[in-house]
């Protein structure tokens, strides 16, 4: 009767190391996405008190600098590792990302969990000196399909990134663009079925992934599928996005709005 009384569970006090070349080339590499760091963070904090996010990377390459808006959304602690040394910059990011982490924790006592975003097995040396020697939890989060078999096995825990926000919102864009190259090529017949082929097999997705989000966008009213003549008097259901719609919820823009 009275468990509603009962204190909220205390957090676990958690610090964060986020290698944000690996993060950030793995997304646009492998699914075309830019990290979300603020989701991010707010994910971390539904389950703990974060104590601070360090963010290692190179931010000198025009497309990272972009992203060092992104970053301080989330936390003033950026690590910039651009140098002028032989050695690979990657290489650099790690070491410099490493050596942080043990500084930290042979200083910080208080801390519970440590929360390391990289997919690099680099790291998986500190990874058994966190859990074996100083009896911690380590999260590794990582991106999909770039998270090293031997890190995965040294981690208490590991999360991949995207969630499944994202890979919808990335959906939608492979949906959205294949859909304006048909609309700009009128020789394309984009039927639902080929719309689903030709999407899923150039980008390597799951056909029913693609299936459903384009029956959702078809319930939303995004997509309609109307009647086209094609040869010999046919017709046949096409797909043909309302494009008003998805530009006045931002899934499109006119040519002279996109960058």
């Amino acid at each position: 009767m009275l468990g509603f009384l009962r204190p909220k569970r205390a957090k676990k006090k958690a610090m964060v190391f986020v290698d944000y070349e690996s993060w950030f080339y793995s997304y646009r590499t492998l699914f075309n996405l830019y990290p979300d760091p603020r989701g991010f963070r707010a994910q971390l904090e539904e389950e703990y008190d974060v104590a601070d996010i360090m963010v290692f990377g190179d931010f000198s390459p025009p497309a990272m600098a972009d992203e060092l808006v992104r970053v301080r959304t989330i936390t003033n602690t950026i690590i910039e590792t651009g140098n002028t040394f032989n050695r690979r910059k990657k290489d650099m990011t790690d070491f410099i990302m490493l050596d942080y982490i043990y500084q930290f924790a042979d200083e910080n006592k208080r801390i519970d969990t440590y929360i390391i975003f990289t997919g690099d097995g680099h790291f998986q040396s500190v990874t058994k000196y966190l859990v074996q020697k100083k009896k911690k939890k380590v999260i590794i989060y990582g991106v999909k399909d770039s998270i090293s078999r031997q890190l995965r096995e040294a981690a208490t825990d590991v999360k991949e990134l995207p969630n499944d926000s994202e890979l919808k919102q990335r959906y939608y864009k492979l949906i959205v663009g294949n859909l304006e190259y048909a609309y700009n090529h009128p020789n394309i017949i984009p039927t639902f079925k080929s719309t689903v082929d030709i999407i899923s097999s150039r980008n390597n997705v799951d056909p029913d992934d693609i299936k459903s989000t384009l029956s959702e966008m078809i319930e939303k009213g995004y997509i309609k599928k109307v009647l086209r003549n094609v040869e010999f008097k046919r017709q046949v259901k096409v797909l043909a996005a309302q494009w008003d719609k998805l530009r006045a919820d931002g899934l499109w823009e006119l040519p002279e709005e996109k960058k």
